[in-house]
């Protein structure tokens, strides 16, 4: 792993303290990151020279340029992970685009995303509680498993849709049964007992919970 992944894990833990509310000293960084006290302290003083943090007293806080390099690194992960598939074709796909400068512009023009789908889609960045690598769709969890809702992958009326039902970041999902072959799931989110096509279930991504009794 190059120093740059390092710190850039050293910034979502950060971040993860921030929307917390919380403090993260050097220690529980390193514990986290199976790394010695020196090693993070390394990288802390690194992305304090490239700006990507700014020190308030004795916390870490990431700058505009922090959150940018964090937001490149989770775009880049959502891409390569989930928006071609695994399949040769997705990767036929990320091989022609080749290195992407613009997101904002890549999403629009490729995938089809509107201004309002990539802002929501930035918010859920920003918000996250804890890593991207963390993240994976609702469709990945089993009958009795939950997860908390992260971001939403899709354009406008998708976006606008899974709200009107209740899935937006934060909200707890349960999945209470899964039809075979890609059928639909049956959800339960606040309080209702929903269906989702397999389809859209899979733009919506959750951080794992523990199992339901």
């Amino acid at each position: 792993m190059s120093s740059e992944e390092k710190i850039v894990e050293v910034l979502e833990l950060i971040r993860t303290a921030e929307v917390k509310k919380r403090v993260i000293i050097l220690e529980e960084m390193a514990h986290e990151l199976e790394s010695s006290t020196s090693e993070v302290e390394g990288l802390v003083e690194e992305a304090l020279s490239k700006r990507y943090l700014k020190r308030e007293g004795n916390m870490f806080r990431l700058t505009r340029k922090g959150f940018e390099v964090l937001r490149r690194h989770s775009e880049h992960y959502i891409h390569e992970k989930f928006s071609h598939g695994t399949g040769i074709i997705g990767r036929l796909g990320r091989f022609f685009e080749g290195n992407i400068r613009d997101w904002r512009s890549h999403w629009r023009h490729r995938h089809g995303l509107d201004e309002k789908s990539i802002n929501g889609l930035y918010r859920g960045i920003r918000m996250l509680n804890g890593r991207i690598e963390e993240t994976f769709p609702l469709i990945s969890l089993k009958p009795g498993e939950k997860g908390i809702v992260a971001f939403a992958f899709g354009g406008r009326g998708l976006v606008r849709r899974l709200a009107e039902m209740g899935l937006t970041p934060g909200a707890e999902v349960k999945i209470v049964r899964s039809a075979p072959f890609h059928g639909p799931l049956e959800i339960e989110v606040r309080g209702s007992s929903l269906a989702l096509g397999y389809g859209v279930a899979s733009k919506v991504f959750v951080k794992k919970q523990v199992r339901a009794d």
